[in-house]
């Protein structure tokens, strides 16, 4: 890696957490030199814009969390193990987040303003690219045989991911791990009634 890459590296790892909690209109370019100890020039010389700056880093922190995600999942073997795992994965994950300041992608889709177009495209591909995953996982499960045949895995993924992705906020807000320890729990008992 050249100088030029571990300092952008060095910008995106340190910008990303600022970004995540301030969001991309809170975020000012005194918190993004006080966060990398480098010059606002030093700071374009990486990137051309704030908002480069900040695609970049929502990209950063998704990679964080998606690398958090497949670490766990290595470690299974079928798809019903998969779903199981993502709801683990969540359940520790809401009050001990990979990135400070919470999720990533519930951060982003309160913080963003309608007007801040690119972040709300960034943010509608990884929601989707979310839920994508999932309703392959339930789509692998069927063609394996683990699961009954579902009317719609779309829609079933999206009742899935939504439900942990509630329970999330819910027990970010309050501090607590209830709210996810329902949602858990509920989702495990729809697993189980999808499991042949």
């Amino acid at each position: 890696m050249s100088k030029a890459e571990r300092t952008r590296q060095h910008i995106l790892e340190r910008t990303a957490p600022v970004f995540n909690r301030k969001g991309f209109s809170g975020t000012t370019l005194h918190d993004l030199t006080r966060a990398t100890g480098l010059t606002k020039g030093a700071l374009y010389g990486h990137f051309r814009s704030k908002e480069e700056m900040a695609l970049q880093a929502f990209r950063h922190a998704m990679q964080l969390v998606r690398s958090g995600v497949h670490s766990r999942l290595a470690q299974t073997r079928s798809s019903k193990e998969r779903l199981l795992g993502l709801l683990e994965f969540y359940a520790a994950y809401v009050l001990n987040p990979p990135l400070p300041g919470g999720c990533p992608l519930l951060n982003t889709a309160v913080q963003v303003d309608d007007d801040v177009t690119f972040m709300r495209r960034a943010l509608r591909k990884e929601l989707d690219s979310t839920v994508s995953f999932i309703q392959k996982i339930l789509d692998e499960g069927i063609v394996n045989g683990e699961f009954k045949p579902i009317p719609d895995t779309r829609a079933l993924a999206f009742v899935f991911f939504c439900s942990v992705e509630g329970a999330v906020m819910y027990s970010r807000a309050v501090r607590s791990d209830e709210p996810m320890s329902y949602v858990t729990t509920y989702c495990r008992q729809m697993i189980d009634q999808i499991s042949k």
